[in-house]
């Protein structure tokens, strides 16, 4: 994201000041709704007055916050901000009448209004930024703690795959925040202030990590001791109930969209998956899916080399323009070798303690009903409080994916994802019963 610029001149702040409520608040808070054609979305922007005027924007339903307002001017009672996205911007251009922000907004095709009115902030979460370290690898990350009395229960929210920071989960931790419950955030090794190499490191390692974050958890007297959990989402879905088996302190586990295959088996799938939904034909799919998996032949035997480099120059040529071109030594071929045997049912039919499984039915990156049939199997004789949910119209992000036909709608939540996380770990998270540890 482009850094905010300031075109707010020193005689409007003062002019803006002096309109709305609340007018000694450096930090103004605009809550309300975007809409158009029959849909809507909750919206929030966080203004900064001074000595800048800076501003962000909080979409809950969508599951973002702190979103760049781009662009932000304000002057003689219009206010004009940006959402840059990956592949659009959404403009917004409003006014301010008493402490009534409204006007219309534009993204691509779509256009509408919004309404937002301004509010007190409500009580703020504290926020620690925080080291810790897991051997050599040094994490850094924030601890966001609930205002009021503690301790409180608490999880660590493990990344995705990719060079994710810690900004990736912080609307999640939010989420807990706004329900009682601490939530430690860190970088990825290698990404942010933290250090260590992410793509040369194993699942194995990347646990490790998460249990250190468990381990500063208990050093922490804000936080409960006996009420630590984890949440992995995606990638971190494998390595949540992998660090779950080397703590006693981890109390229940959250695994979202995870594969319960390996990761050979799901990228196997995911290639096919999206070269379907991308019209290529059978024959297309065929080659990708292999040549994929001449890739994986290769980075666990050291053998093909010739053949899979002709391959992956060939493929570069096609109409789907093949899978990249990696060569020889690239980091790529030594984290499959790390990684891609994985197998997360073994893992999960050993946890010691509660685990929330939750799916997408329509996520594109992996065989949802093999994972959902595995899952099922593997956490038969689970712990009290366990439990698999399958949200059948969301996707990998647990936002729900419209059918082709379906009239356009702003991209959210799927209905009661974030109602059932939030209530499980209260339930679970909270319960006073100390589950046996089977290392």
């Amino acid at each position: 994201m482009p850094h905010v610029r300031s075109l707010l001149r020193f005689g409007f702040l003062l002019f803006l000041c002096s309109r709305v409520a609340y007018a000694q608040s450096i930090q103004q808070h605009w809550v309300g709704r975007q809409s158009a054609e029959n849909s809507s979305q909750a919206i929030t922007l966080n203004l900064t007055l001074s000595p800048d005027l800076r501003g962000t924007v909080d979409l809950p339903e969508f599951g973002a916050s702190g979103i760049p307002a781009s662009n932000l001017a304000a002057h003689s009672g219009n206010v004009h901000f940006e959402l840059i996205g990956d592949n659009s911007t959404a403009v917004f251009d409003g006014t301010i009448r008493g402490d009534v922000m409204d006007g219309s907004w534009k993204e691509g095709d779509h256009a509408g209004r919004f309404e937002l009115r301004l509010q007190a902030a409500a009580s703020s979460a504290i926020e620690k930024p925080v080291t810790f370290s897991n051997g050599d690898v040094r994490l850094a990350g924030s601890l966001l703690i609930p205002p009021g009395d503690g301790p409180f229960p608490a999880l660590v929210l493990i990344h995705g795959a990719g060079p994710e920071p810690r900004s990736a989960s912080r609307f999640m931790a939010e989420v807990f925040v706004r329900n009682g419950i601490a939530a430690l955030i860190y970088d990825k090794r290698g990404v942010g202030g933290s250090t260590g190499d992410w793509q040369t490191s194993s699942f194995d390692d990347l646990a490790g990590d998460a249990v250190a974050g468990v381990q500063y958890l208990l050093t922490q007297p804000e936080i409960s001791k006996p009420h630590i959990g984890l949440m992995g989402s995606s990638q971190g879905g494998w390595i949540a109930p992998m660090a779950a088996l080397l703590s006693a302190d981890v109390r229940f586990v959250i695994v979202k969209s995870a594969a319960g295959v390996t990761p050979e088996r799901e990228e196997l799938a995911r290639t096919a998956l999206l070269m379907h939904d991308r019209g290529f034909p059978d024959a297309d799919t065929n080659e990708a899916v292999g040549l994929y998996q001449q890739m994986i032949d290769y980075a666990f035997t050291g053998n093909g080399w010739e053949q899979l480099s002709a391959a992956q120059e060939k493929a570069s040529h096609e109409k789907w323009g093949g899978l990249g071109i990696f060569p020889k030594d690239s980091w790529w071929f030594r984290f499959i070798k790390l990684n891609f045997r994985h197998d997360p049912i073994p893992v999960l039919t050993r946890l010691h303690c509660p685990v929330l499984v939750i799916f997408g039915g329509k996520d594109p990156n992996l065989p949802v009903d093999v994972s959902v049939a595995n899952v099922n199997k593997a956490l038969a004789s689970a712990p009290s409080g366990s439990l698999v949910v399958v949200f059948p119209k969301a996707g990998h992000d647990l936002r729900d994916v419209h059918a082709p036909g379906e009239p356009w709608s702003f991209e959210k939540f799927a209905s009661g994802y974030l109602d059932l996380v939030t209530s499980w770990v209260k339930a679970e998270g909270t319960s006073s019963a100390v589950p046996a540890h089977h290392p």
